[in-house]
């Protein structure tokens, strides 16, 4: 009898570490098979910074959105955002310059470089390290269309970050504050 227990043990344990994606599995940078099916307007809806100073930074943003839009350089995507902070909207564009599976790009005094994750259906995960003067640090943020996310999704996400060693207290849209407008678009 003992033996068929730790058979069954050894079975079950075997199957749900098959089903549980490993962190190689969960990592895997995202190159689109079609480019332009990311491009267009994504609501942050989770993430989390790099060393407690970057992942501290998140309490002060209430919303944001992407805009990821082509160039006339196919090696190039225009990024504009909207970010709800400090109790106003902060808005900024820069030109992301697409190397293999990294792109690079400035936002305010930074340098960043990062990539694209595989995520879920309707999803962007971006991750990237960045550098400001002397100071290193690193985010993962994940977006969506409607800013809305699947609760399986959020447990996927969770799993990624613990998978870059991102801290596990992650921030989140409240879904309840408004976006900041977008000014271009209202002006076409």
């Amino acid at each position: 009898m003992a033996l068929l227990v730790v058979g069954f043990l050894l079975t079950l344990s075997t199957l749900s570490a098959a089903s549980s994606p490993d962190c190689k599995d969960l990592v895997k940078p995202f190159t689109p098979e079609d480019p332009s099916s990311v491009f267009g307007k994504w609501v942050y809806v989770l993430g989390a910074g790099d060393p407690a100073p970057y992942h501290k930074a998140f309490e002060s943003m209430r919303s944001s959105w992407i805009d990821l839009s082509n160039t006339s350089d196919a090696l190039t995507v225009r990024m504009r955002w909207g970010d709800h902070s400090f109790n106003r909207c902060i808005y900024g564009e820069a030109n992301a310059t697409i190397s293999g599976i990294t792109a690079t790009f400035r936002k305010n005094l930074s340098d960043h470089k990062g990539q694209l994750l595989q995520t879920c259906s309707g999803c962007l995960l971006w991750t990237d390290t960045f550098r400001n003067r002397d100071a290193i640090g690193r985010f993962i943020m994940q977006f969506t269309r409607t800013g809305q996310i699947d609760p399986t999704d959020v447990e996927m996400f969770k799993k990624q970050a613990e998978c870059l060693n991102f801290p596990k207290n992650l921030h989140s849209y409240n879904s309840t504050t408004e976006l900041c407008p977008d000014e271009e678009k209202t002006t076409e």
